[in-house]
């Protein structure tokens, strides 16, 4: 859906099925399982692997956000939602929560969506657990607002970037 692009500090394209091992490393822990609904039990090898494979089927991409260095750091995800909207989200390992990735990642993302014609007239919207205070900064801080509507998952908070 988007094509690689890179930020200040990182480098961002589409999963691919050999990146799955590090994804699951950074992934499969508690700290960063318990924010994403589809990763309900963790997030081993092969489920990375699933979610990598099945981008095509579901219209569901995600991306890796890597350091200049070459480590995956986190994943990025964009939906493409039937009615139209696009539906973002983000997780990152442990190791690289509160130095700013997350919001640079989101950022570069908005900023390629605004720039493909085909994507920019649609409306964007994210959601996270209402007791992720973080993810609830970095939304507000990005330009998303609350709706005061659930999310699509249960136990979550929507939000639209305004």
């Amino acid at each position: 859906m988007l094509k690689p692009f890179t930020t200040e500090r990182l480098a961002i394209r589409q999963l691919e099925l050999p990146d799955a091992p590090e994804l699951a490393r950074i992934s499969d822990v508690p700290a960063v399982s318990q924010w994403m609904a589809f990763m309900e039990g963790g997030f081993p090898l092969e489920k990375a692997q699933a979610l990598i494979a099945s981008q095509d089927d579901t219209k569901e991409y995600f991306l890796a956000v890597r350091l200049p260095d070459g480590a995956l750091i986190g994943a990025m995800g964009v939906i493409d939602h039937p009615d139209g909207s696009i539906e973002v989200g983000y997780w990152f390992g442990v190791d690289y929560q509160g130095k700013g990735y997350a919001s640079e990642a989101l950022r570069g993302m908005l900023v390629q969506i605004a720039a493909d014609p085909t994507l920019a007239p649609r409306s964007i919207f994210a959601e996270c657990r209402p007791d992720n205070a973080a993810s609830i900064r970095l939304l507000t801080k990005t330009g998303f607002y609350a709706t005061g509507c659930p999310g699509p998952r249960p136990n979550r908070i929507e939000f639209r970037l305004g």
